[in-house]
C-alpha cells in the first residue's frame, strides 16, 4: 500500500524525490519532479486513498484475486503469526504489461511510475515507507475514514526554493 500510495499521489512522490535530491544533488531527480508538475500530475493522476488505522488504505483483495486467477501474481505463504502479505509477480505479468502497452501506449506511464517508485524506495519495507508518509501532517492528521489530502502546493513551493539553489 505504501508504494501504491506514491504512485497514486504524485505530489508525495515528488516530495520524496526532493528529499533524495537534497542528499544527492542529482539534476535528474530535480528534472523528474519538474516533469511531475509540468504534466500537472498532482491534479490529473491523483487517485485518492482513505486514511485508515495503518495509513493509506484501499481494499486490494478483489484486484489481487483477479491477478491470481490470471496467473499474474502468486501469494507467498505466511509464517505463523506473520502479518505481512507478500506476492510474487510472475513472468507472465511482464508479458501482459508489455502487450497492454503495445496496444495502448498511454499505459506506459503506470509501468514507468512503478519503476520510479521501486527505484526510489529500494528494498525498504512498507512499514518504513509509511513511517515517512506519517511525517506529513496532512497524511498523519487526516481523520480515519477520510481521503488523504494532496500536498501539491507545499511541494511546488519547495521545488521552487530548491530551483533557486540548484
Amino acid at each position: 500500500m505504501a508504494m501504491d500510495f506514491l504512485v497514486r499521489y504524485p505530489d508525495y512522490l515528488a516530495d520524496e524525490l526532493l528529499n533524495r535530491y537534497e542528499i544527492e544533488h542529482s539534476p535528474e531527480l530535480l528534472a523528474q519532479v519538474e516533469a511531475i508538475f509540468s504534466a500537472n500530475e498532482p491534479d490529473v493522476r491523483l487517485v485518492k486513498m482513505v486514511r485508515w488505522h495503518r495509513g493509506a488504505f484501499q481494499n486490494i483483495e478483489t484486484s489481487l484475486s483477479i491477478l491470481r486467477y490470471h496467473g499474474l501474481v502468486r501469494a507467498l505463504r505466511k509464517a505463523a503469526g506473520q502479518r505481512r502479505h507478500d506476492f510474487v509477480v510472475e513472468a507472465s505479468a511482464f508479458t501482459f504489461i508489455e502487450d497492454a502497452i503495445h496496444r495502448q501506449p498511454t499505459l506506459a506511464w503506470y509501468r514507468d511510475r512503478a519503476e520510479l517508485v521501486m527505484t526510489l524506495t529500494g528494498l525498504r519495507s512498507g512499514s518504513s515507507l509509511k513511517d515517512d508518509q506519517y511525517l506529513h501532517e496532512e497524511y498523519r492528521d487526516a481523520p480515519l475514514g477520510t481521503e488523504i489530502p494532496s500536498i501539491r502546493g507545499r511541494v511546488l513551493e519547495r521545488l521552487n526554493r530548491l530551483r533557486g539553489t540548484a
